[in-house]
């Protein structure tokens, strides 16, 4: 019988989990649309399921292979003792190493590949409405309308959105935003005002790019041009200061924490919008008044894991297909946070 030396067992084992993942990238994306179309809340987050890792398309797969390869074979030659591995669980030890080797090109911590779909759920006697999938974008339009109509002019297929952050009142038909943003619609950064953005400090910058969104403290100095936030977020396609945070890694946010909030222990209806425990991204809004310490703790019981607050009040707006979701007509507004569809629409939950 002869022994294969180690040297070539550390080859045989890089060359066979490349060419499975590379070659049946599908296999995982299969079972993981398996799994989210087994029940209207899953996105939410809303009932426990185990997801799978979506991969990307192979286009990008092949074109980023060559990185790949080495670094699985960097990894699986200094972390993994082939000799110590037994055949009774192999799978959960190359599952580990394949999720090591390939999380510098992907982020496990996102899924913008879900049906957008629409829930109503009620939590401590007030009903939120929650849109929920697709890819996330923001609009920044050339003045100010309602939601609907944001979205019939953006020239996007994005099919439901929330309105976004805040917006100077000086002039009616301005678009002018109260700190820095930028839209991949028109593809341009508008810096912040400075004497406001001063007053914007650590305030929730959320940052969106194709592959994961992200919520840091806003800090003027860093934050107001282009650089500094793609110094945060290189591939950053969207950006703008929201409220308040509502959510920090599934914790809500304390009443004190909004002391520099205009109006946040007053009940009034809210916006908002944040990402699931599942990593999928979530727009809404209460249908009825509510205070933001109370809003805080009811998106923690709909398992979202991160949130922020929109522009609440008379502004607050969602539309959905067209439609506008609110029983009354807000403020016009020039911003919003928008889904894009990428598995489709599902019909609406309870």
């Amino acid at each position: 019988m002869t022994l294969i030396p180690k040297k070539n067992k550390l080859f045989i084992t890089a060359y066979c989990i490349t060419v499975i993942f590379l070659l049946f990238p599908n296999l995982c994306v299969a079972e993981s649309a398996k799994v989210t179309s087994n029940t209207c809340n899953t996105n939410l987050g809303l009932q426990p399921i185990a997801r799978l890792v979506s991969t990307p398309k192979m286009p990008t797969v092949l074109n980023e292979s060559n990185s790949l390869i080495q670094n699985l074979f960097k990894i699986i030659a200094s972390s993994v003792p082939l000799h110590t591995v037994t055949i009774e669980k192999p799978l959960r030890l190359y599952t580990q190493i394949w999720k090591q080797a390939v999380s510098p090109f992907f982020n496990f911590d996102f899924d913008f590949n879900s049906p957008v779909q629409k829930t109503e759920i009620t939590i401590d006697n007030v009903s939120l409405i929650l849109i929920s999938g697709g890819k996330p974008i923001t609009i920044h339009a050339d003045s100010r309308y309602q939601v609907p109509e944001i979205l019939a002019k953006s020239g996007t297929n994005a099919v439901a959105a929330v309105d976004g952050t805040f917006f100077s009142l000086k002039y009616l038909t301005s678009n002018v935003m109260i700190g820095p943003v930028l839209s991949q619609v028109n593809n341009q950064f508008i810096p912040g005002n400075n004497s406001e953005n001063k007053k914007l400090t650590g305030r929730p910058l959320v940052l969106i790019s194709p592959r994961k969104a992200r919520y840091i403290e806003f800090d003027p100095d860093k934050h107001n041009t282009l650089a500094g936030i793609q110094a945060e977020m290189a591939d950053v396609t969207d950006a703008f200061v929201a409220g308040a945070f509502l959510l920090k890694n599934g914790q809500p946010s304390v009443a004190s924490s909004f002391k520099n909030l205009y109006g946040a222990d007053v009940a009034r209806h809210r916006a908002f919008w944040g990402i699931s425990k599942t990593g999928v991204p979530t727009i809404g809004v209460s249908t009825k008044p509510v205070d933001s310490a109370n809003l805080a703790i009811m998106l923690a019981k709909a398992a979202l894991q991160n949130a922020v607050m929109l522009d609440s009040g008379a502004s607050t707006s969602l539309a959905m297909e067209g439609k506008s979701l609110v029983g009354y007509i807000p403020r016009p507004v020039p911003h919003v946070v928008a889904l894009i569809p990428t598995a489709g629409v599902k019909t609406e939950c309870s």
